[in-house]
């Protein structure tokens, strides 16, 4: 990168980092909202798939699928943070910003791309659960969905490793060093700064000028169009699930063990269904304009303004998995509650023994020995653990949660393992 100081000062209009007031509504203040809450549903998400009881292939799928969004979101901050004019303005953050701007939207790129084949993955996985379970049941092994993610995440960053060094980056500053300022130029330019011949390599050239043609096959058009037929296959999966639950419920003869077995796996695709669906929608234009970008670059204002509107879906898509797990899932639901009520327990808990140790240590040190003292507050921690309210709740809970642990462990030895998301 080359660094220059220019005595020449760049307006207010030339300094900004958005466009179009319409990028500023959508990137600058919905996007951010839309962050944070994606974030926080996301790790509420995998608190409730990582638990022992709830680590099913689904699960570790899905949560290998809330990582890589979580990861998407989190890259995806600075870009919305850049638009508010207190970042814009200032040297440092522009510094950062303007100089790492190109490997944001690699990692962008590259979070993308593994969650669309991991959508594509869960949604396989669940149709082969439903349509051949006996073979679903020979090849259940955990080792294996960590082979498949791994392969998905290398597979996917050397696709789109091009994008780091897609753009080369001239930094300067302007109004005698009070300016921080950046112009990029894509590394297979034919003109170049200040006149120059382009200083980059055949083999980058061609890396840069072909990168996008192959990500756009591999990581954009082969998986979405997989997900919308596999996507299709479960619709459909459901709806002869739902045939076959009419005829059952007038059948006598049907034992219930049957019957739990078939409605968690309605229950399980029913859920994967949803949020297969959802990425679709939300993610399906983006794929769109990904493509036309590759062969018609965006530069007119009225489609940065609608590439806004459709990344503001894509983050939004990205948000709703939360949202989806809550509605579609009674099982995540009642975990996710029977999890708060567990730490609001504990700490109140926790409070309770410490306050009350704070007490009886302080009347130990004006009336009694050490040891007496000790002893009496252990004692003392033990009785208000067993005497007190919540802890007989918890017990009560704890006993259900036996009783449905076991009757959820007969239920997968017939349905391979498979949980209600």
């Amino acid at each position: 990168m080359t660094s220059n100081v220019i005595p020449h000062c760049l307006t207010e209009r030339q300094m900004l980092l958005a466009v179009n007031g319409i990028e500023r509504l959508f990137i600058g203040t919905v996007v951010p909202i839309l962050v944070l809450f994606g974030i926080s549903g996301n790790i509420l998400n995998l608190t409730v798939l990582l638990t022992p009881t709830m680590r099913t292939r689904s699960n570790i799928l899905l949560s290998c699928l809330a990582v890589a969004d979580i990861v998407f979101l989190v890259f995806m901050l600075p870009h919305a943070l850049a638009h508010y004019r207190i970042f814009a303005f200032n040297h440092w953050f522009r510094r950062l910003y303007l100089v790492n701007k190109i490997h944001l939207l690699a990692i962008l790129n590259w979070a993308s791309a593994a969650a669309m084949w991991l959508i594509l993955v869960i949604c396989l996985e669940r149709l082969m659960g439903i349509m051949y379970p006996l073979s679903a049941r020979r090849h259940k092994k955990s080792s294996k969905i960590a082979v498949i993610v791994t392969i998905i995440v290398v597979t996917t960053g050397v696709l789109t490793s091009y994008n780091h060094f897609s753009y080369f980056c001239a930094t300067r500053y302007f109004c005698n060093g009070s300016q921080f300022h950046a112009m990029c130029l894509p590394t297979d330019s034919e003109r170049w700064f200040r006149n120059q011949t382009n200083p980059n390599s055949e083999l980058m050239k061609t890396v840069v000028r072909w990168g996008p043609h192959v990500n756009a096959v591999c990581v954009i058009l082969i998986p979405i169009a997989l997900v919308f037929i596999s996507n299709a296959m479960l619709i459909y999966t459901i709806r002869q699930r739902q045939k076959q639950f009419i005829t059952q419920s007038s059948i006598k003869s049907e034992s219930h063990l049957s019957g739990s077995q078939s409605r968690t796996e309605h229950k399980v695709t029913t859920t994967v269904c949803a949020i297969v669906t959802c990425f679709t929608i939300t993610q399906g234009p983006s794929a769109v304009i990904r493509v036309m970008a590759v062969y018609y670059p965006i530069q007119h204002e009225f489609m940065i303004a609608v590439q806004s509107v459709i990344t503001t879906m894509v983050v939004l898509g990205k948000a709703l998995n939360f949202v989806l797990f809550c509605l579609s899932s009674a099982n995540f639901r009642a975990r996710l509650l029977q999890q708060a009520r567990r730490g609001l327990l504990k700490k109140e808990t926790s409070c309770r023994i410490h306050f009350v140790s704070l007490s009886s240590t302080n009347d130990c040190r004006k009336h009694g020995p050490k040891t007496a003292c000790i002893s009496t507050i252990t004692s003392f921690q033990k009785s208000v653990d067993r005497s007190s309210p919540s802890y007989k709740q918890q017990e009560i809970r704890k006993g259900q949660l036996d009783t449905n642990d076991t009757m959820r462990t007969t239920e997968d030895v017939n349905n391979d393992g498979y949980d209600d998301a």
